[in-house]
């Protein structure tokens, strides 16, 4: 047994974080030596230059993109999203690690670990048991005196923290279902043209897994986040809160199209699965079903991949990926070119679903585009025919049911039909924005419980999107919770300071409050890169009881009727802050003449509440059928 002397000096050192290098070189020299690292080179040349790069102080360096290049003779232009080598040697070597420390090294005085999420090696000491001393039964005078009180608080408190530990296994000992996040495939193709290629296939692999029932597959939204960055898996996961992360390239020459993918598991970047593909062109849609059902062997996904109804025709599946890619550019210019591709998607392929639904979706955006919120009643009804013959089709698309219900509830005020078809859309495939149009239906209703369990879905789906939280925030403020709605508009703004509607988020919550003064230089700064945003300072002035100030900000705007560009409920929520109930329900009346989207929300708004009860106020809810 070491001498007391020397365990005092030993403690002091760990203490301080000082475990001498020459201790962790003896440790590293027993580890790689031992047989659990056998002859092989690779794992103990890594293990080696993690530990001695740590000792030099070095530990910045440790980065993947460095270590394939230092360790794995990778050239300078390797890219680890196509080649994850180091992720996957970092995992064999925690393998290596565990299997060292349970055989032959349990009792080794220095411990090497290389933590899950890091390449920085981790030191520590092994702890020295010292024997016990012989007991003794302390005299009545070592007693302290008792203090039950205290004593029983701090049971109870134990008690209650035990109580939740074990609630809190309870809960998460359930299994929880596979979870994957299909990364953007990379154009490897020297035309950049081409890009609509791989964004499309990486957009039909993720739609095939999402019909995989428990499975639960990111949102492009929030995948697309890491487009053309150089990302670790480790860090994908965290963000996406995702178990498992597919990656892969795409090569088109001609005819000739070349697909590499693989599966990696986010926890220790071990490889579940991985397959190349070279055929024709032609042969596209066969490679997504083989791709697809790869992943879900790789996952032990029971349910597999559904088999497919229907086979589009090769060049409408490339027109269609075409006007996927068009649409979500989201100009006049490019909207237009959408409609034109799913067009001859469909020329090509009458039968084909999803060309029906995407034609549908372009049509529809086509206003947003162009800045304006109104459609003639002949274009709204031209954009239901197609969505619903979409669903003949295939009656499996959750965009397509989510697209009826908007029209149902928006244009139609058929709120019963727009709940049913809702429904189905939540119950298909695994869908972040079926989820999302369902929560805002019964937020609307003030079924806020039922409306929060889908916001839920909605974030477990699309996580990584500014989109999630903007639609988060908004419902926080719907329901009167408006410090929680300002928090996540402000990390939303922190993560993309050029996102507009976060901001004035956070200048109406401090309106809504009270706080009118927090709000003016917000939207003061606003108006600057968005100049409608004066309506937004109209209503802190409102609020703050600077009526003329507010009448005059919003004036121009009034002036332009029935054209004012902006949304007519904006002018109502000023007069509301402003106490004009006649005003406000003037306007009011005139967003529900226009079907504009705002006015749905009139019966759970906070700033309607002082004049909800009054006639004026309950015809209109009736008008728009949110009351019989």
């Amino acid at each position: 047994m070491p001498a007391q002397p020397d365990l005092d000096r030993r403690a002091k050192a760990d203490a301080a974080g000082e475990i001498p290098p020459d201790a962790v070189l003896a440790a590293l020299h027993q580890v790689v030596s031992s047989e659990a690292f056998g002859k092989t080179e690779r794992p103990a040349r890594f293990l080696r230059y993690l530990v001695e790069t740590a000792l030099r102080g070095e530990a910045p360096l440790l980065k993947e993109n460095v270590l394939g290049v230092e360790v794995f003779d990778r050239p300078a232009s390797w890219d680890p999203r196509l080649d994850p080598v180091v992720r996957q040697e970092a995992g064999r070597l925690r393998k290596r690690l565990a299997k060292y420390y349970e055989n032959g090294g349990a009792e080794a005085d220095v411990r090497i670990e290389l933590p899950v999420g890091t390449y920085v090696p981790v030191f520590r000491r092994n702890p020295i048991e010292i024997e016990p001393a012989p007991s003794q039964s302390p005299t009545a005078e070592q007693v302290p005196a008792a203090r039950p009180r205290v004593w029983l608080y701090a049971a109870l408190g134990f008690m209650c923290v035990a109580g939740a530990v074990i609630a809190w296994r309870g809960f998460f000992s359930r299994p929880s279902p596979p979870s994957v996040a299909v990364l953007p495939f990379v154009n490897l193709t020297p035309d950049p043209a081409n890009q609509y290629f791989s964004d499309g296939l990486t957009d039909e692999i993720t739609d095939s897994l999402a019909r995989i029932k428990g499975l639960r597959v990111i949102a492009r939204s929030s995948a697309f986040q890491f487009k053309g960055k150089r990302v670790d898996i480790r860090e994908v996961g965290r963000l996406l809160r995702v178990a498992n992360v597919l990656e892969g390239s795409v090569a088109r020459s001609g005819d000739r199209i070349k697909i590499i993918a693989h599966l990696e598991r986010v926890s220790d970047g071990s490889l579940l699965w991985s397959n190349t593909y070279e055929r024709k062109a032609s042969d596209l849609f066969a490679v997504q079903s083989e791709l697809a059902a790869g992943i879900a062997a790789g996952l032990k996904v029971a349910a597999g991949v559904p088999s497919t109804t229907h086979v589009p025709n090769t060049e409408a599946n490339e027109f269609f990926m075409k006007g996927r890619y068009d649409l979500q550019q989201v100009t006049p210019e490019s909207v237009t070119q959408a409609e034109l591709d799913f067009q001859h998607a469909i020329d090509k392929d009458p039968e084909y679903a999803p060309a029906y639904l995407g034609l549908a979706n372009a049509k529809f955006n086509q206003s947003i585009a162009r800045g304006s919120s109104y459609q003639t009643e002949a274009e709204l009804k031209g954009v239901e025919k197609l969505a619903l013959k979409a669903l003949q089709l295939d009656p499996g698309l959750p965009a397509a049911h989510s697209l009826v219900a908007l029209l149902a509830m928006q244009y139609d005020r058929d709120w019963g039909r727009a709940e049913r078809e809702l429904q189905l859309a939540v119950t298909g495939p695994s869908s972040a924005g079926a989820n999302r149009d369902y929560a805002f239906f019964l937020l609307f209703h003030g079924r806020f419980a039922e409306a929060d369990l889908h916001f839920s879905r909605m974030a477990e789906l699309d996580p990584y999107s500014t989109a999630t939280q903007s639609n988060l925030a908004l419902a926080r403020n719907l329901e009167g919770r408006f410090v929680q709605a300002r928090e996540i508009s402000q990390r939303a703004a922190a993560e993309n300071p050029r996102m507009l509607w976060t901001q004035q988020l956070i200048g109406l919550t401090y309106v809504e409050e009270g706080r009118p003064v927090l709000a003016l230089p917000i939207f003061r700064q606003l108006k600057q890169r968005f100049p409608p945003a004066q309506v937004c300072e109209a209503m802190a002035q409102a609020k703050a009881g600077q009526k003329d100030e507010a009448l005059r900000l919003i004036r121009p705007y009034e002036e332009k009727y029935p054209n004012p560009g902006i949304a007519m409920e904006w002018l109502a929520l000023v007069y509301a802050f402003m106490g004009d109930e006649p005003n406000t329900l003037k306007w009011l009346q005139r967003s529900a003449d226009l079907h504009e989207f705002q006015v749905l929300s009139l019966a759970v708004d906070p700033a309607f509440a002082p004049m909800r009860n009054s006639p004026g106020f309950r015809a209109i809810e009736k008008r728009i059928g949110l009351v019989q």
